[in-house]
């Protein structure tokens, strides 16, 4: 959750990456002031180059986030500091 000066937004990001290195991002965004939820959907590819996952969106924007599992689980990944449950 984040405030905003006259407003709260909640932030819901999912992941999804596949064995054959596509992967793909939904972004939920809610503001309470818009009572509305906004969803972006985006398409990727990924490839692990050390302790970063470098990802590629179509249409060329690129990350290069920083990963590990937390608390060594591999149900618990961590990209940037942010974690991220394993759904079924």
């Amino acid at each position: 959750m984040v405030e905003v000066p006259g407003d709260v937004q909640t932030w819901i990001t999912t992941w999804r990456f596949n064995a054959d290195g596509s992967c793909h991002q939904t972004m939920v965004t809610e503001s309470l002031a818009e009572g509305t939820p906004r969803t972006r959907d985006r398409d990727c590819s990924f490839s692990v180059n050390g302790s970063n996952v470098d990802i590629t969106f179509i249409g060329g924007e690129m990350l290069s986030l920083e990963y590990s599992f937390a608390g060594f689980s591999p149900n618990r990944l961590v990209l940037d500091g942010f974690e991220y449950q394993r759904l079924a």
